[in-house]
């Protein structure tokens, strides 16, 4: 019988150290977040400014919603700990906008979220011995009338259901059931109502805090004009909500894009956080964080696992230091080295595995892309990952990029190349606000994505690259 083991678990580890979920709101998410100490602070002082909406920008798979995440973790404990007069509370669901989405279906989803959350956090503060502390939200939030209203509908505490509404994406990875509540008279409106009471009675005097709500990957609605036409179209709604903490999260300069709209711009906390990639310096903490925290034998962790930390930080310079990448990358080697079925315990075996695998990774995705990219597509490739641009550039950059490739190339068909690798995946574009195809691009800002920057790297080793010039070639100053 063949027997089908987690690689994960042979060496010694309870779960996979390179998962990319968002990190939890939490002790287990705090022991893991590394690396970001003065963005922890900015974002929790951020959340203590009421009536004003916390806003991240930042390149998919930054770690922005890990980050906001336990930032809300450390308030809410600072709390307890006497440390502020605000009750912060960590929502336990995060909400996602949809191009198609309806607004009254999308506050439904944040009053179900915003529910769940009080009564889970209620039962969280049973572990807490609150009788000495002087806060008197936490008496108004534990005692009111309210709760027994909302535990009988819900059927248990954990799930709402509305007449009509049968299927509720809360955006979460929580198993919760998603029935619908029949019971008679029991109207959405009358609903929203009772959380916001619930809501009142415990942030009776506005400012005292209120659940943190993250609206994330905002970046999905595809251009900045839709962002805030669905942003604008909730702000009575939702904005204005006694006890709800917003923060806005979004990539490629779409949160930039909304402190255009007159409608927001009164909402928003500025300047806008812009989230930047962690420091290579501190990818050996994270990891080691990592391990420590899921393995059985922390001492042996880092001998066990089939690759070394020194070829991990070189991953991540591979990728454009983007974190969520280097970790996917990170899995997929793991499990390559699983299916050889020979653990690897030396460091200089290791490190020949991975330069194998590196080679072969690389270059399966550059020979899936070889034919469908112009010649002339490539040099611009090329030249936004050398030292000059390190990998972002705006469209108004052509007289650099054609000073610096062997390759020259006409402006008039320079925007047709980068409209080509934004389709393929190899580079990711600042939001435009609806621009036709035949409108000036001088305005957006373009940042090569991971799978540009592997492609870029199986160039580089085929020596191919020709298209840059030797002053501008980033890679010469790699050891291989």
């Amino acid at each position: 019988m063949t027997m089908f083991l987690d690689p994960y678990a042979a060496m010694g580890l309870t779960e996979n150290p390179f998962q990319v979920h968002a990190l939890s709101a939490d002790e287990k998410g705090k022991r893991l977040m590394v690396g970001r100490d003065d963005e922890l602070m900015a974002v929790a002082q951020r959340l203590h400014k009421h009536g004003k909406i916390t806003c991240l920008d930042g390149h998919v798979g930054v770690g922005k919603t890990s980050l906001v995440n336990v930032a809300a973790f450390n308030c809410f404990q600072a709390y307890l700990a006497g440390k502020t007069p605000q009750l912060l509370i960590p929502s336990i669901h995060s909400y996602q906008l949809r191009k198609d989405g309806n607004v009254d279906q999308f506050c439904t989803e944040v009053f179900q979220g915003v529910a769940q959350t009080l009564l889970e956090y209620r039962t969280h503060l049973n572990a807490y011995d609150t009788s000495h502390l002087p806060l008197p939200q936490l008496e108004a939030w534990l005692n009111s009338p309210v709760v027994e209203h909302l535990t009988t509908i819900s059927k248990g505490g954990a799930t709402f259901g509305l007449p009509g509404v049968g299927s509720v994406n809360l955006g979460s990875d929580r198993n919760a059931s998603k029935q619908i509540n029949q019971s008679s008279g029991f109207s959405q409106n009358g609903f929203e109502a009772l959380v916001k009471k619930w809501l009142d009675e415990i942030f009776a005097k506005q400012g005292n805090g209120g659940v943190v709500c993250v609206i994330d990957n905002i970046e999905l609605l595809e251009t900045g004009t839709a962002a805030r036409r669905m942003l604008e179209a909730l702000r009575d709604k939702l904005f204005n909500v006694n006890g709800i903490r917003w923060v806005f999260c979004g990539a490629n300069g779409v949160i930039h894009s909304l402190a255009a709209s007159p409608r927001l711009t009164a909402y928003l906390s500025t300047p806008i956080l812009n989230i930047k990639n962690i420091d290579a310096k501190s990818i050996d903490l994270l990891l080691r964080a990592r391990l420590n925290e899921f393995s059985t034998d922390p001492e042996r962790a880092e001998d066990d696992l089939p690759i070394t930390l020194d070829d991990l930080k070189f991953l991540y310079r591979i990728v454009n230091s983007n974190l969520r990448d280097l970790l996917g990358l990170a899995d997929e080697f793991c499990e390559y080295c699983a299916q050889a079925g020979t653990p690897l315990r030396r460091k200089e075996s290791k490190h020949d595995k991975f330069n194998k695998w590196l080679e072969r990774a690389t270059t399966e995705r550059y020979d899936a892309l070889s034919s469908r990219v112009s010649k002339n597509a490539w040099a611009v490739l090329d030249v936004a990952m050398s030292p000059l641009f390190d990998g972002t550039f705006g469209a108004a950059d052509y007289s650099s990029f054609n000073q610096n490739s062997t390759i020259p190339f006409e402006k008039g068909t320079f925007g047709k190349w980068l409209r080509e690798l934004v389709k393929l995946g190899l580079l990711s574009k600042s939001f435009d606000e609806d621009l036709g195809e035949e409108e000036p691009i001088d305005r957006d800002v373009f940042t090569v994505t991971a799978k540009g920057a592997l492609v870029h790297y199986a160039r580089r080793k085929k020596h191919e690259n020709y298209s840059v010039v030797p002053e501008a070639d980033w890679m010469r100053r790699v050891n291989y």
